[in-house]
């Protein structure tokens, strides 16, 4: 059967895989750049304590205990990333190489993101949907969240996404027929907040999502009532639990000015997310049916709101920080999704056509401004990265204290030399180092530290970016109903 005479379902499915292909390919031949060009091998930082020391250590000294699995990270109890994390060193050949994790966890971040974009697109038409993927791909496959890409600790960001998003779908979707989702609601929502703290603000915007819909009457079951209840108990719980660090008591925000700030400076001003109030404020006014699409939407823009009023709190001052830009981009992405489902919704609006304008143009504007900032920190940490790997090689080779009783983050890749001292000197630990940090061994691993293999894979991110963005300028050249 010719493409001409299958029918439009089975079109529509063709048109939109290659929209995920090409995003997939921009957006992780990006990141492979970009760790291939700017990622170290040497441990940063938390990953000394975390990883090393209360993970690996006692996994091989057969000293872990599972209760060690939820034991908390600063405020975080990341219990997905040390799974993840034993996963990658036994795949790896019981090698604990960086490099390896900040491949890995391209490939967990971009297809988490393209599961995103699976569960957006069901609510547009197909020349919008183009549009959508064009605008997902431009957004993700800028490296503002470098601090992310270029660390092998970072996953519980990515976790939180994927575990974050499947919640959200099966809240939404909870009284349309499977009883598959009370359990896929369980799941999701006990590991959101076992991947990053903010995982409490998943399950209270779905605990929200259920009460407006059980208030607009528009879900008023008992059912429904049984889950709001588990799920309020659910957030009280998580809160509980969540850690307080008194030496992080100067990163949150002491006044309600600094709290209002941080959120401004997150949302522009308020102004970048116009659309999304606007698609809030209209949800409610039409109460779409409990199985309407629209209602994920609804409740992943609680979510946005959740995360920003978590960070601006905890984090106040550094809230534009690299490392929580890839939460603050979901924003973006959803209001640009909202903007386009207006646009659909509304036909040929002038003026709703110029306001998508003027956003995205706020937007990339935004996003060109910070790229000469970003490229200049990136070749920073580059720097650091290599004298660190310096410092520390030259230690383990010659045990001369003087090699890392230095700067911190400048010439050490830890807050303390004595406390890095007591890492090197660990057999457990300096064993599992990859030969380019401790030339002392001999185990490669699968070897991704090498210049070798970082060569291939910058080629590989290379053709893979090229390709994406020829299939979205072929896709435009094709004519889109």
């Amino acid at each position: 059967m010719t493409d001409g005479l299958q029918p439009p379902e089975q079109q529509e499915k063709k048109s939109t895989l290659w929209l995920y292909v090409a995003f997939i390919f921009i957006v992780f031949g990006a990141k492979a750049v970009i760790i291939s060009n700017f990622g170290s091998s040497i441990p940063f930082w938390d990953q000394w304590d975390s990883e090393a020391d209360l993970l690996y250590r006692p996994w091989f000294e057969g000293t872990l205990r599972w209760v060690d699995l939820f034991s908390s990270h600063n405020e975080h109890r990341i219990f997905t990333t040390k799974i993840f994390g034993l996963l990658l060193l036994y795949l790896n050949q019981g090698v604990w190489d960086p490099m390896f994790e900040m491949y890995v966890n391209a490939a967990v971040h971009t297809v988490t993101l393209a599961f995103l974009l699976f569960l957006l697109q069901k609510g547009l038409h197909t020349g919008t949907r183009y549009t959508f993927f064009f605008l997902a791909a431009l957004l993700f496959a800028i490296p503002y969240g470098y601090e992310n890409t270029l660390a092998g600790f970072q996953v519980q960001f990515y976790f939180l996404l994927l575990f974050s998003f499947l919640f959200l779908w099966a809240v939404t979707r909870f009284g349309t027929g499977s009883k598959l989702w009370f359990p896929v609601i369980v799941f999701a929502a006990f590991m959101s907040f076992f991947s990053l703290a903010s995982g409490v603000m998943t399950i209270a915007a779905g605990s929200g999502t259920m009460l407006i819909r059980w208030l607009w009457g528009i879900q008023r079951t008992r059912a429904a009532a049984l889950i709001i209840m588990l799920l309020s108990i659910a957030v009280v719980t998580a809160f509980y639990f969540t850690p307080v660090i008194p030496r992080h008591a100067v990163l949150r925000a002491k006044t309600l000015l600094d709290f209002v700030i941080a959120i401004l400076q997150a949302t522009g001003g308020g102004v970048l997310y116009i659309p999304v109030v606007l698609f809030m404020i209209k949800q409610l006014q039409n109460k779409p049916p409990v199985d309407d699409h629209s209602w994920f939407v609804f409740s992943l823009c609680l979510w946005i709101a959740g995360q920003i009023l978590a960070v601006a709190y905890g984090r106040s001052s550094g809230i534009l920080s690299s490392r929580y830009l890839d939460l603050l981009a979901i924003g973006f992405l959803l209001n640009g999704y909202c903007l386009l489902d207006m646009l659909q919704k509304a036909g040929d609006g002038k003026i709703l056509k110029n306001s998508i304008v003027l956003w995205v143009f706020l937007v990339t504007g935004g996003i060109g401004f910070c790229i000469p900032s970003i490229t200049k920190h990136i070749g920073e940490k580059k720097a650091v990265c290599l004298r660190n790997e310096e410092n520390v090689r030259t230690y383990l080779a010659t045990r001369n204290y003087a090699s890392i009783q230095k700067t911190p983050y400048e010439e050490i890749p830890y807050p303390s030399a004595a406390r890095l001292k007591s890492f090197l000197d660990n057999n457990t630990i300096s064993f599992i180092l990859t030969p380019v940090v401790n030339s002392n061994n001999t185990r490669e691993g699968l070897g991704f530290y090498k210049t070798k293999t970082r060569k291939i894979l910058y080629v590989i991110g290379s053709m893979l970016m090229f390709l994406g963005v020829a299939l979205f300028v072929v896709g435009s050249i094709e004519p889109r109903k």
